[in-house]
């Protein structure tokens, strides 16, 4: 394994993981770039997952197990507070890293020393043809990515601990899509992310169309919260309020037009890949219930506020 002479801890929080943990930790302490700590934040698991992450770090004084009840922002916080490095690398449970994801993280802090943030990549691991068809119309490929405006995830990410710090850590206000205003607030303080592609973990989409509608409803009600990117959200309302009003007014032949050019824009990306009549069909419920996630839970996070 590669020494690094940057000090960099790789940090992530869960809770109740236990069919995923193991080989969460086995990709991370599999990688080519030598790190400080693991540090894993679990938030009070009840279905072993604590006992697993035990197991490996008495064999392995690179995991450490901090417990800490909370939110993600919470969970985060807290394993970021337990690191000594001067260098944070953030991803999730439920994700494998690619061997050589932290070489490709910390590189750009290698090459400049100014570097405060980097972003990462991650990319989908699909297993059945829901998961393939609502991933590819709903995430766009990392070389179709302005870095000037691209938000990370904090599936891959990475920062200097003094930024963290100086930002005030995650948003622990929000139990939901809290990686948007920590970015923001981390450009907001003067620290521009470097974006480094190669730098991917894998993680697999949602099985359904209803744990679909609770992911981009959860995200929504954070953006919400915060007012984040509302022309968007305010742009789907409108769309939805006159296409019913046009139908409600007898024009339902113009409405079914404009929402046959609406399906065929939203889902043209996944259209190419996979030509069948089946992506046809799939595509324009995923979008749907896409919207009707995004309004809803928008709506409730302005309401929450």
């Amino acid at each position: 394994m590669q020494g690094s002479r940057l000090k960099v801890s790789v940090v992530t929080t869960e809770r109740n993981e236990a069919d995923t943990i193991e080989n969460f930790i086995q990709g991370i302490l599999n990688q080519s770039y030598g790190f400080e700590k693991l540090i894993i934040c679990d938030g009070n698991s009840d279905d072993g997952t604590i006992d697993l992450i035990k197991k490996v770090a008495k064999s392995n004084p690179k995991v450490k197990l901090v417990i800490k009840p909370g939110n993600r922002s919470v969970g985060r916080n807290e394993a970021v507070k337990a690191s000594k490095s001067e260098i944070i690398a953030v991803t999730d449970v439920g994700t494998i890293a690619d061997k050589n994801w932290l070489k490709y993280l910390i590189e750009p802090f290698e090459k400049n020393p100014k570097t405060m943030a980097v972003g990462g990549f991650f990319k989908i691991k699909p297993e059945t043809f829901f998961e393939k068809v609502s991933a590819t119309q709903m995430l766009s490929d990392h070389d179709k990515i302005d870095p000037k405006t691209w938000l990370p995830s904090s599936r891959s990410i990475a920062f200097k601990k003094e930024a963290w710090a100086k930002v005030g850590g995650y948003p622990e206000h929000t139990s939901y899509n809290e990686d948007t205003p920590f970015d923001l607030a981390l450009k907001k303080a003067g620290y521009k992310f470097t974006f480094a592609p190669k730098a991917v973990v894998y993680w697999r989409p949602r099985p359904n169309l209803k744990e679909f509608f609770k992911q981009y409803y959860n995200y929504a009600i954070g953006d919400g919260l915060d007012l984040i990117h509302w022309p968007n959200y305010l742009r789907k309302i409108l769309i939805y309020f006159f296409g019913t009003t046009m139908v409600f007014n007898g024009f339902w032949f113009l409405a079914l037009g404009l929402a046959a050019l609406y399906f065929i824009r939203r889902g043209r990306r996944v259209f190419r890949k996979y030509r069948s009549i089946n992506t046809w069909i799939l595509s324009p419920f995923i979008t749907i219930t896409n919207d009707l996630a995004d309004i809803l839970g928008f709506v409730k996070g302005v309401t929450l506020r």
